[in-house]
């Protein structure tokens, strides 16, 4: 069996980075609410929409339903955490509208949201790339 005969292309599980992001959102946005009561729930809303749209974003940048080999997907994972990092800060800033009683529950909904989602985002795909040489579903 030559080199290239043994390299598998493989697709992301991008169903699954959606969920990352919308839980991330729900969580952002209980957290942002809990810790800031006084605070619209506008603004705790707005600024979970853009740490979780932000990662969603940045992810989409990838292609993730786009079949190339694992070791490629390993090496564009950088450019990945800096497309969603650069994503959220766009976000952030085209839906960030101080109100009258403070952005600290925005703050926290974004910073929490965006976190979380990374951290589902890390998990998942290292729980998926220990499946594949079990799971022949992943592969193209």
């Amino acid at each position: 069996m030559t080199e290239s005969e043994s390299i598998r292309a493989v697709s992301l599980p991008w169903g699954a980075m959606i969920v990352a992001g919308l839980v991330g959102g729900v969580l952002g946005t209980v957290v942002g609410w809990l810790g800031h009561p006084t605070v619209p729930l506008a603004s705790v809303a707005c600024g979970a929409l853009a740490g979780s749209g932000g990662y969603l974003l940045g992810s989409m940048v990838l292609l993730p339903w786009v079949a190339r080999p694992l070791e490629q997907w390993m090496a564009i994972w950088p450019g990945a955490l800096l497309s969603r990092l650069l994503a959220t800060g766009i976000m952030a800033w085209l839906l960030y509208f101080p109100p009258p009683e403070g952005d600290g529950g925005f703050r926290a909904a974004l910073v929490v949201s965006h976190v979380v989602s990374i951290f589902l985002d890390a998990a998942l795909l290292s729980r998926w790339s220990r499946s594949l040489d079990r799971n022949p579903v992943h592969e193209s």
